[in-house]
């Protein structure tokens, strides 16, 4: 699948219609199961006026005709925002407006392609979902391997072709997790990058909505739209990779580098390799702060106290309509009082400070380790609601050290051509989004080829 600007250039130059690009879309999703929570039926009429304006040389936005995909928790005009549940239908009235940041996309002439399924509410690191079905990573489908969560079916609509990106969000690895599960882009945007305005909330001091694609550059051009950082009237945006030469990454002793499968280790070991062979300088450095993430999001989460506030009265008056993976999890955060919750907000500040020091110390541009310990385990292994809690927590371990610190994050497929799917994962302290994207462009020629 092209990603967005080349699907810009072929609509410019004739090479392709809006029309066949959403037809092409439509006929992928046919047999596609579990993945969409609904689809728009109207965008081929759409399609006809753009193609028709295109033809009699109307200036059109570069990206008009081209389909995306949206996480069934981020609010669109005239549609019903669920958030992978049931439980939504007895309050989700159609929206007066699209969130904000989906209104520059649309803005921009993206047509969105359908409302992509996800973990309930988006708690979860797996990607089950009782209601709507569970959609399988594109690796293994005999097996029937986990997709990744929250945003399960943003990753596997791009991983199987449908689009070229989807919308998702990240609160503890939900955009990254799903993204190295199905071979694609993923990205966790700084906290504050983007506006939250319009999306279904899990954790409003956590939340980050990202893009998931076939490739940066894709990601990049969400990210500078979705941000505002690029209006949508003008060019699509450009950045420059950096220099391979001049990049310095630290690979971290601790945690985030123990128990990993061994397909991982070795994909991992192998993109090390291949990175410092065209000139970057890697080094691994003790940071003991990442496993004071690590036990912050197990020992003393925010999102549980969060989550039970919005959630209460719902949970009360629908709790057996819950995936119940996700009801009792939320259902514990009535143990934790306000005092308590003050008491994390301030540690955790404080964390964040800590280190935002211990990274300028290291003299590096970013951290590299991988997005998940695993390759996708098989749904059957989480059967059970216990060992479902430990899947989870496995899955989200590396990745929630980078919401904990307040950083950014971006996961790049690095596994060989059919191999498991294995993420590689680059982390830097917030703010430092534009230089990680120049750097995960500077080394997404280098992975994955194999060689």
């Amino acid at each position: 699948m092209p990603g967005l600007r080349e699907l810009a250039r072929m609509l410019a130059n004739g090479e392709i219609s809006a029309t066949r690009l959403v037809e092409q879309a439509l006929e992928r999703a046919r047999d596609a199961k579990s993945v969409f929570t609904a689809i728009n039926p109207g965008l081929i009429s759409l399609t006809y006026s753009i193609d028709r304006a295109r033809k009699r040389g109307k200036q059109l936005p570069p990206l008009a005709g081209v389909p995306i995909a949206l996480k069934d928790l981020f609010n669109v005009r005239n549609e019903r925002t669920f958030a992978g549940s049931v439980v939504r239908k007895h309050y989700a009235e159609p929206e007066a407006a699209d969130a904000d940041v989906v209104a520059p996309l649309r803005e921009a002439g993206l047509l969105f392609f359908g409302r992509t399924n996800m973990s309930e509410f988006a708690f979860s690191g797996i990607g089950k979902n009782p209601h709507y079905g569970t959609p399988l990573s594109v690796w293994d489908r005999e097996t029937g391997r986990l997709p990744g969560g929250s945003s399960s079916g943003s990753a596997v609509a791009v991983g199987e072709g449908i689009v070229a990106a989807a919308l998702g969000s990240d609160t503890a690895g939900s955009c990254r997790i799903p993204a190295a599960f199905n071979g694609v882009v993923g990205v966790k945007p700084s906290y504050g990058r983007m506006s939250l305005a319009g999306i279904y909330p899990l954790s409003p001091t956590l939340d980050a909505p990202g893009p998931i694609a076939v490739d940066v550059d894709s990601c990049f051009i969400l990210d500078q739209l979705m941000s505002g950082s690029a209006g949508p009237e003008a060019g699509l945006p450009t950045q420059r990779p950096a220099a391979l030469e001049r990049l310095r990454l630290v690979v971290p002793d601790s945690r985030v580098m123990r128990d990993l499968d061994p397909e991982v280790a070795t994909a991992f070991d192998a993109a090390v390799e291949r990175l410092e062979r065209a000139g970057a300088e890697l080094r691994h450095a003790a940071m003991p702060l990442l496993d004071e993430c690590d036990d912050f999001f197990i020992e003393r989460p925010l999102v549980i106290y969060e989550v039970w506030q919005h959630h209460r009265e719902m949970l009360a008056a629908h709790g057996d309509e819950y995936d119940p993976f996700v009801g009792t999890r939320i259902a514990a955060g009535a143990e934790i009082g306000d005092s308590e919750q003050a008491a994390r907000l301030r540690d955790r500040a404080a964390l964040v400070a800590a280190f935002g020091e211990a990274f300028a110390a290291l003299d590096a541009d970013a951290l590299l380790y991988p997005t998940v310990a695993c390759v996708p385990p098989p749904i059957a292994a989480t059967a059970d609601d216990g060992d479902a809690r430990r899947v989870n927590l496995r899955c989200l371990r590396n990745t929630a050290t980078v919401n904990y610190f307040d950083g950014c994050a971006i996961s790049l497929p690095c596994h060989a051509p059919g191999d498991p799917p294995v993420g590689l994962m680059l982390a830097a302290p917030s703010g430092a989004d534009d230089a990680l994207y120049r750097i995960a462009a500077a080394i997404e020629p280098l992975l994955g080829d194999g060689t």
